[in-house]
C-alpha cells in the first residue's frame, strides 16, 4: 500500500537551538519535551570518563577498537561477538550505510509513521520507497506488510519500540518478518534505539538472532536511554559477513576519540540504569494520569520515555498547540511532520515530576481556551 503525502523533511525533535532562535528564548530557559532523550542523563560515570580521558583528544581515534567492540558484544549478550559489531557516528550513519550497499533503484519498504531518516537514506542512495500505513493503534499487521513487498524490495525498515507511538512489538512478530525477508533476500533493518526503556529488553530484542539471519541488521545508540545525544555514537549488530561488507564503506575516524571510554563507563553505571528505569516509569505513569484528566486528549500507552498524544478537540491542531506552548518556553514534538500522520498528534518526553506537572497544567489551560 503506497501512502502518498507531501515531503516534510524538517528538523527532528530536540532542535532546541532552532527553537531558541525562532522564539528568541535563551537555550537555558527552554523546557525541552520534544527530543526523546533521558532527562536524567548523561550517567555520572560517563561524565567522569570525559574528564579522565580528555587528554586523548590530541590523538586520532583508534581506527579498529577491537576491545571496545568486545565491550559492546558483552553488553548486548545473546551470543553476539565483536565480529558482529559495527560502530557508527550515531545511529544515523548506520542507517545511511546500510542503504548504500543496496543496488541502484532498489525499493525500500517502510511501515509508517516512522523515523524520517529511513526515507532520506533510501532516496540518497537512489532507491524508491513503499510506505505501508500502520493502523490507528500502530500494531504490526504482518500480512499487510508482506503483501506490499515487490520483486525489487531490498530492505525493510522498522523501529522497535516504535516511534512515535512507543509501542513495543513482540519478538515473535519481528522474527516472522525477518524470516520472511530472509527467504526473499531482503535486508531487515530494525532500530532498537529505545529497547533499554522496555521492562524486559533482554526478552524483546532480536540482537541475538543476527548470527542466524545474515539479513538482520539491528541498530542502537547511546543517545536516548543514556542521554548522550551530543556524543554521536551508535552501533549496529549483524552477521559477520554483513559487518565485513559495511566496514569497507566506513569513513576514516567517524567515531570520536572519547566515544569508547565514555560509552564503556555508561554501560557500567548500574546505579544510573536502575534509577532511570524506576524514575521514568514512575514519572510516566503520573504524567499519563494527569494528561488523561484533560478533556480533548487521547494518550497512547508507551514502553519508552515518551508519550504520543492525539488531540481529539476539533478546534485545535498539533501545530497550533506547539506554537501556544512555545509562548510558555515549552518545546514539544509536532507529529504532523511524520509520514503517515495528520495534524492531530503530538509527542512529549517524560521529564521530572515538576516539569511534567507544569506541562500538563499548560496544556490544560490551552485546551480549555479552545474547547
Amino acid at each position: 500500500m503506497q501512502v502518498t503525502k507531501e515531503r516534510r523533511f524538517v528538523s527532528h525533535g530536540g532542535d532546541i537551538w532552532g527553537f531558541s532562535r525562532k522564539h528568541d528564548i535563551p537555550v537555558e530557559e527552554v523546557l525541552e519535551f520534544s527530543g526523546p532523550i533521558n532527562f536524567m542523563g548523561p550517567p555520572p560515570k560517563a561524565i567522569e570518563a570525559v574528564k579522565e580521558h580528555a587528554r586523548l583528544i590530541k590523538f586520532y581515534p583508534d581506527p579498529n577498537p577491537v576491545e571496545f567492540k568486545e565491550t559492546i558484544a558483552d553488553y548486548v549478550g545473546h551470543g553476539v561477538g565483536a565480529e558482529n559489531v559495527l560502530l557508527g557516528n550515531g545511529s544515523i550513519e548506520l542507517i545511511y550505510m546500510i542503504a548504500e550497499i543496496l543496488p541502484h533503484n532498489f525499493d525500500a519498504l517502510i511501515p509508517v509513521p516512522s523515523f524520517s531518516e529511513y526515507e532520506k537514506a533510501t532516496l540518497r542512495a537512489g532507491g524508491k520507497i513503499t510506505f505501508v500505513q500502520l493502523p490507528a493503534d500502530f500494531s504490526l499487521e504482518t500480512p499487510k506488510i508482506k503483501e506490499a513487498v515487490s520483486e525489487n524490495t531490498k530492505i525493510m525498515c522498522l523501529c522497535n519500540p516504535h516511534s512515535p507511538s512507543g509501542k513495543l512489538y513482540k519478538k515473535e512478530s519481528i522474527m516472522d518478518l525477518v524470516s520472511f525477508c530472509h527467504k526473499k533476500d531482503i535486508i531487515f533493518s530494525v532500530d532498537e534505539n529505545y529497547i533499554e526503556f522496555a521492562q524486559e529488553p533482554e526478552q524483546d530484542t532480536v540482537a541475538g538472532m543476527v548470527r542466524q539471519y545474515e539479513n538482520l541488521f539491528v541498530i542502537r545508540s547511546v543517545t536516548k536511554f543514556y542521554g548522550m545525544a551530543g556524543l554521536r555514537f551508535g552501533y549496529a549488530l549483524g552477521a559477520d559477513s554483513l559487518i565485513e561488507r559495511l566496514e569497507t564503506m566506513r569513513q576514516p575516524w567517524s567515531i570520536n576519540g572519547l566515544a569508547c571510554q565514555v560509552t564503556k563507563a555508561a554501560f557500567n553505571d548500574r546505579e544510573f540504569i536502575k534509577a532511570t528505569k524506576e524514575t521514568i516509569n514512575k514519572n510516566k505513569e503520573q504524567l499519563t494520569n494527569d494528561l488523561k484528566q484533560i478533556q480533548g486528549l487521547q494518550i497512547y500507552p508507551s514502553t519508552t520515555n515518551f508519550l504520543l498524544i492525539k488531540i481529539t478537540n476539533s478546534n485545535l491542531t498539533s501545530t497550533a498547540l506547539k506554537e501556544q506552548l512555545a509562548k510558555e518556553h515549552i518545546l514539544i514534538r509536532d507529529c504532523y511532520t511524520f509520514m503517515g500522520m495528520d495534524n492531530k498528534h503530538i509527542r512529549v518526553t517524560v521529564r521530572s515530576a515538576k516539569d511534567n506537572k507544569l506541562l500538563a497544567e499548560k496544556i490544560k489551560q490551552i485546551m480549555d481556551k479552545n474547547a
